[in-house]
């Protein structure tokens, strides 16, 4: 062996430096460690005509060592360790639960996954280069509640976009998450006392309105560019339907026990309600207006009808009470006599969205 160069008194710049000045002579050394790098370049420098085959130390199904150097590897492990701005919104949730279940046990298992971690910085820098921002609605913190015997294969094999869905697919086939916990709690294990949340980091990016026979999203109008994920209302979300893996990051699971089922009563189920009153000398009914029939001219046949109230009588007028989620729109239809209007025997005569609980809609 030459041994006119020691090099193992040099710094693994100074070696990669020397591999550069000849890279026909050292090619492959690039994703070399430092002690394989100075194993690679004296067998490299050997005079022996036949060398044992190189063998590098590193185990092969860690692939990491293809995409960075052993500084950047360590700054990556580094930063698994220090505060992350999901943290403290984390944190702020488990507060909350505890607050609203005292009697119950709330706790949160960090899922630090550094490969699906990778995966999903990945696709995020694959599409800010393509598209230059993470699309209007970037990306947020969202849940997903599940059974307890579904975490060890979701966790381990991530969640599976083929299998038939659990809960049904009203806004089409894919992985469903929320940004309301509540929702999430209800559909982990229902009718028990423990109850799974799996909290991620999702891309949420560009929304469209799904429907139950959206298998893929749709192309953007006028864009070279699919919508990121589905939703349930475009005004104001409660979920969330993503179709590609790699789209999001598991963060960790939310564990509550004792759970009372009677302590979260149904109401919490909706964010929004309101009381109608109808001073009309004539009943109404009331619909519930989906995000693809609104527009100027509403049409009826789309919507779903929630109630109806008789007509004013007297001095008395009829009302009923609806919950409902803040942002959903709703339209009020009086039925007249046959005659009375020119046009038609029905008319809208009031078209409302809900902007908070308890408010008082009068026709």
């Amino acid at each position: 062996m030459n041994t006119s160069q020691n090099f193992h008194n040099k710094s693994l710049k100074e070696l990669k430096d020397i591999c550069r000045a000849d890279p026909q002579k050292y090619r492959g050394f690039s994703s070399l460690k430092k002690d394989d790098l100075i194993q690679f370049m004296y067998q490299k420098n050997s005079t022996q005509t036949r060398r044992p085959r190189y063998r590098p130390s590193y185990n092969l199904s860690d692939c990491s060592h293809i995409f960075e150097t052993p500084e950047e590897s360590e700054e990556r492990i580094q930063s698994y360790y220090e505060p992350k701005p999901e943290d403290s919104i984390i944190q702020d949730l488990i507060s909350s639960l505890q607050r609203r279940y005292p009697t119950s046990s709330v706790a949160y298992d960090s899922h630090n996954d550094e490969y699906s971690d990778m995966i999903y910085k990945g696709n995020k820098g694959k599409y800010i280069s393509q598209y230059g921002s993470l699309g209007e609605h970037g990306e947020g913190i969202l849940y997903h509640g599940t059974d307890g015997k579904n975490l060890l294969s979701i966790l381990g094999d991530d969640f599976r976009l083929t299998s038939n869905p659990v809960h049904g697919h009203m806004y089409g086939k894919g992985i469903y998450f929320t940004n309301d916990i509540e929702k999430a709690i209800y559909y982990s294990e229902r009718g028990k006392t423990t109850k799974y949340v799996i909290v991620c980091n999702v891309h949420i990016g560009d929304i469209c309105l799904g429907n139950g026979r959206m298998d893929i999203h749709p192309k953007m109008p006028n864009l070279d560019k699919s919508f990121d994920t589905s939703v349930d209302n475009i005004h104001s979300p409660k979920q969330f339907i993503k179709k590609k893996n790699g789209t999001y990051n598991i963060l960790g699971i939310l564990t509550i026990e004792d759970y009372n089922e009677k302590s979260n009563h149904i109401n919490r189920q909706f964010t929004g309600s309101f009381q109608l009153n109808n001073t009309l000398e004539h009943h109404i009914s009331l619909y519930w207006v989906p995000d693809h029939a609104r527009g100027p001219n509403v049409d009826i046949r789309l919507c779903k009808k929630m109630t109806e109230l008789k007509a004013k009588y007297g001095g008395n007028i009829s009302a009923t009470r609806q919950l409902c989620q803040i942002g959903h729109t709703f339209i009020c239809v009086a039925h007249f006599p046959t005659g009375f209007d020119p046009l038609s025997s029905d008319a809208i005569v009031r078209v409302f969205t809900s902007k908070k609980r308890n408010e008082i809609i009068t026709i």
